[in-house]
């Protein structure tokens, strides 16, 4: 699983940790500060976050098709089939033999 996924999975937690702590500042340094400047710096250093995490895991995927060292990397089984890539799952899981059809066409008629 890339850490940018653990980020997005998680976000709401690192949300509120965030805020916790500018409140927790506040309170330390007998500042009180507003629910506009809270949120806009919460979003800030959130957005920072998830950017960072993401270009981590872009530039280690990119060194990691450039250098070819397949030993180094954890391959993650995956499965396509008509266009649906079942990423992580066990080929044989129930998860992977989801079948989905669409309902025949009903006339309608008066």
């Amino acid at each position: 699983m890339a850490i940018s996924d653990a980020v997005i999975g998680n976000l709401m937690t690192i949300y509120l940790a965030v805020i916790a702590g500018i409140k927790a500042y506040g309170l330390v340094s007998g500042r009180s500060f507003g629910g506009g400047f809270v949120m806009i710096v919460s979003s800030t250093v959130v957005g920072f976050i998830l950017v960072g995490t993401l270009t981590w895991d872009v530039t280690r995927k990119a060194t990691y098709a450039i250098s070819g060292d397949h030993a180094a990397s954890v391959h993650v089984q995956e499965m396509c089939k008509g266009g649906i890539c079942w990423h992580g799952v066990a080929v044989r899981s129930p998860a992977s033999q989801v079948r989905f059809s669409i309902p025949q066409r009903i006339p309608y008629r008066l």
